[in-house]
């Protein structure tokens, strides 16, 4: 399947496959990695002001101060995919003072003693906060709102697109700390998981969301039903679904195994086991991206992205995938935010509703993501 619009990915590019300028799709079916893009199909972002990919560095900032001080990051109190993604700046803050120790104090503890980076762990209400030992620490406050998707110019006429917010957040932390970072993509840190991947297992994930505009247990079983009618196996379904939902029959048809509200560190191995998750724009699907098996791996995700963009609540990761509606489409090209830029999607009506995406195509995106057909 050929991806086409305002944005290619990195396997189109090398292709040499041709590419719309800022065509918004009925559907938009985004292959997870890098953006690399002539300028003129690049979406409105801000570039940088340096040549990042030919190696030059930001202006001096704050890193004599960091290094002497300490730090702590302040991720805020909003959403599990905030916290997540933003924890990107506690990568780069790590970097570049790697023989301090970290604690983390918030109301992720359990889900933070599986973070790759090393840290001690508290539970306590209020902000997620990352800090080091040491007194009068620099401040760092890490919101989604702020960094734009960043622009790196490559040569004549291409640019790439940091776009997804654990690299606008790792690249905003660069220029802060005005020193040149050692990662290039997808700097969020993983979960880990001694769990292996069970062969066809697929795991969905609902929402708790309006189901006036989201995918529920009725699309979700037809997802599932085109897969089983596309192709013969020993299939095992998991949904994970909110405590609001009392009851999923389209769901138990078929024989799924059903999840109610679990613990997002209780999800890492049930996202391990997984093959393939697919899921709404929320919390627990880019942690399933995240998820890492001991050899590194981890399932393949399909983000299903009805009213943000599918370019930006996104991971960057290789095996991070997005279905898009035209209005997430629109949000990616002029990288804006319902919420801060006070949008009333529900102007754009089926234009924002996951409900006009068909299931099978669904289906089929997800099992040529695995490879399945």
């Amino acid at each position: 399947m050929t991806e086409v619009g305002a944005v290619r990915t990195e396997q189109a590019v090398r292709s040499g496959q041709a590419a719309n300028r800022w065509q918004v799709q009925d559907v938009r079916w985004h292959h997870g990695g890098r953006q690399l893009v002539p300028v003129e199909h690049a979406p409105f972002g801000r570039a940088l002001p340096y040549r990042r990919a030919a190696g030059q560095s930001p202006l001096p900032g704050c890193l004599p101060l960091v290094r002497s001080r300490g730090w702590t990051a302040d991720l805020g109190q909003q959403g599990l995919a905030d916290m997540l993604l933003g924890l990107a700046s506690v990568v780069g803050l790590r970097e570049v003072t790697p023989g301090l120790p970290l604690h983390y104090s918030g109301p992720r503890a359990r889900l933070m003693r599986r973070c790759s980076l090393p840290m001690t762990t508290s539970e306590a209400w209020g902000p997620h906060i990352v800090r080091t030992g040491t007194r009068s620490p620099v401040r760092f406050r890490v919101d989604a709102e702020e960094p734009p998707a960043w622009l790196d110019h490559l040569g004549p006429g291409q640019v790439e697109v940091h776009g997804a917010l654990p690299m606008r957040h790792y690249l905003s932390m660069e220029q802060q700390l005005g020193v040149r970072l050692s990662l290039d993509d997808t700097p969020a840190p993983l979960f880990r998981s001694e769990e292996w991947a069970v062969p066809w297992h697929v795991v969905l994930v609902l929402s708790a969301g309006s189901p006036q505009c989201s995918y529920g247990p009725a699309e979700f079983a037809a997802v599932a039903t085109e897969m089983m009618r596309t192709r013969s196996a020993p299939w095992r379904f998991t949904a994970v679904v909110p405590r609001t939902l009392r009851s999923a029959p389209d769901l138990d048809e078929l024989c799924t195994r059903v999840v109610q509200a679990p613990d997002p560190a209780d999800c890492v191995d049930l996202f391990a086991s997984a093959e393939v998750v697919v899921g709404v724009d929320n919390g627990l699907t880019q942690l399933a991206a995240l998820t890492a098996r001991p050899d590194g791996s981890g399932p393949q995700v399909v983000g299903l992205y009805a009213r943000r963009s599918h370019t930006k609540w996104i991971t960057g990761s290789r095996r991070h995938h997005a279905v898009a509606t035209r209005f997430a489409q629109m949000l990616a090209l002029a990288d804006r935010s319902p919420g801060r830029d006070e949008l009333d999607e529900e102007v754009w009506g089926d234009a924002a509703d996951l409900r006009c995406v068909p299931r099978s195509r669904v289906a089929d995106f997800a099992g040529r993501c695995a490879g399945w057909w």
